[in-house]
């Protein structure tokens, strides 16, 4: 896709917003300027106060065309600043305001989200909640100013009202801790989560394992000597429980080695995949304080179960779920996606009523997204959906039916190139919320994220600074001698200002 911008107006926004339009584009600079190529043509300009005696910019001029298939549609936004939005929100607005009325005119159609392109639309919802606005006039915001459908700004903004409570009682001193286990038995056809699946690069897990449990320690005892409460613990990845029964209980006997486990708010344990679930894994997860798990079935058809490349049957989520049930572990999540490639609403409808009759304490409701490093694209399979054919409707019908059975939606998040542009929304039985969920989307405090391809998250007190430090992405990179993890630290300088990083960030406002 051809993108030409001319004021100054951030770059990446705008990508996101093609993106919206036209799933799965690519940019390029030297791509030719056909009559029928796809571009999109960007200015912006200062409205200038013309009064005598007046001086500087009081809002700013946006135009775009938009070009598809051999036609055009243009328009024009003009915006006056305002103590309701900064100066970059309200340029951000005109300019996707101009987008959204130029697509709807080319392509049909109209985004759900309007000219929401973030991942969190509820953090977005809850920067007015805390600036004084009541629901009714954040829900009534996101429509008229950011055009949103008064079904999903009514979604963004409860979940916001929801997560306000806990963002209300975290204090400065808590942190979480997430643990990364990038290993899963096969990998899923849309997947392009860093995780490793072949017998050769599977047996670097006990060596992995070593390393891990010595990162485990050092973070733990860096937090300890500085004051720092972990609330929550998040095993994720991959798969966890891609590790052997003996594996699983040296990852948790080390983390209960460094935390009394029975003081968190939650221990979370990622079992995505039935078929790497045994009793005697979930007997160890229970003994060592486990109080959350997460049994992903995406779908309870076969067919389509094997053709994006899951290992399991729907019969092996039954026993995997009837399992965890029987292990005394507290909570159980299950996640769902909507518009899978070749699924029916029928089909799916039918897998959200069989997940209802279970009754799990949390659902969360994905939608279909691809990314661009996914095995299915390779295929030649035309994935990407501006609409979302039956998704929508899909999407609309798991998220009535959850709410009509008591659940709530408790955190919420988007991605690009999603089927439709649809979002992922978790729900819960009251009382039972995913908190590592909440503190971590909505970036409420940090987050020490150790293992290969993890991230994290530094906030400082006043959550208005956030860093990112990235682990080596890979298992062969993290096991490479001298990688920079916190177990080599002495002699990493690198890794000592990080933590003093933290600090000042953490401190900062204290």
């Amino acid at each position: 896709m051809k993108l030409r911008i001319d004021g100054k107006i951030n770059h990446y926004y705008v990508q996101t917003l093609c993106m919206m339009l036209f799933p799965g584009v690519r940019f390029s600079e030297d791509e030719v300027e056909s009559p029928d190529a796809t571009a999109a043509y960007v200015k912006t300009e200062p409205l200038l106060r013309e009064a005598e005696g007046a001086a500087g910019e009081y809002g700013i001029r946006a135009e775009v065309t938009l070009r598809h298939a051999g036609r055009c549609a243009s328009s024009v936004h003009e915006m006056a600043y305002s103590a309701l939005h900064t100066h970059e929100k309200t340029e951000k607005i005109a300019v996707g305001k101009c987008f959204f009325d130029a697509g709807e005119e080319l392509l049909h159609y109209r985004p759900v989200w309007g000219i929401l392109t973030g991942v969190r639309p509820a953090k977005l919802a809850m920067d007015y909640l805390n600036r004084g606005f009541d629901a009714e006039a954040v829900k009534a915001i996101l429509r008229e100013e950011m055009l949103v459908n008064p079904k999903k700004a009514t979604l963004a903004t409860d979940v916001a009202v929801f997560e306000k409570q806990l963002a209300d009682v975290t204090t400065p001193d808590t942190c979480s801790v997430y643990i990364s286990i990038p290993f899963c038995p096969t990998r899923c056809a849309y997947c392009s989560f860093v995780s490793y699946t072949s017998q050769k690069l599977l047996a670097l897990i006990p060596e992995y394992l070593v390393k891990l449990c010595g990162e485990i320690d050092e973070t733990f005892r860096i937090l300890r000597e500085n004051g720092r409460r972990v609330v929550t613990v998040y095993i994720g990845g991959g798969t966890p429980t891609t590790l052997n029964a003996s594996q699983l209980e040296i990852l948790l006997a080390r983390i209960a080695a460094n935390v009394d486990v029975s003081s968190l708010a939650e221990f979370t344990l990622e079992a995505g995949r039935p078929d790497t679930i045994t009793e005697e894994k979930f007997r160890i997860a229970r003994r060592y304080g486990v109080t959350r798990i997460s049994i992903n079935p995406q779908t309870l058809n076969d067919e389509i179960l094997a053709s994006i490349g899951r290992r399991h049957t729907v019969e092996d989520f039954l026993r995997a779920y009837d399992i965890a049930r029987s292990s005394g572990i507290p909570h159980i999540n299950t996640d769902l996606i909507a518009g899978l490639p070749g699924e029916s609403f029928l089909s799916f409808s039918k897998t959200v009523d069989r997940i209802l009759e279970l009754h799990p304490d949390n659902i969360t409701v994905h939608t279909f997204c691809v990314k661009k490093a996914a095995e299915i694209l390779r295929e030649g399979t035309d994935v990407y959906s501006r609409t979302g054919g039956e998704t929508g409707k899909s999407v609309e019908y798991s998220h009535v039916s959850v709410i009509n059975a008591g659940y709530q939606p408790y955190y919420l998040y988007r991605q690009k190139n999603t089927v439709g542009n649809f979002e992922n929304v978790g729900f819960c039985l009251p009382g039972t919320e995913g908190r590592y969920n909440i503190l971590m989307m909505e970036e409420l405090h940090s987050v020490f994220a150790v293992g290969a391809g993890a991230v994290t998250k530094l906030v400082s007190a006043d959550r208005g600074h956030i860093e990112r430090i990235f682990s080596p992405k890979y298992p062969y990179e993290y096991l490479a001698p001298g990688a920079p993890t916190t177990a080599n630290r002495n002699d990493d300088e690198a890794i000592r200002a990080y933590f003093e990083k933290y600090l000042v960030l953490q401190t900062k406002t204290t």
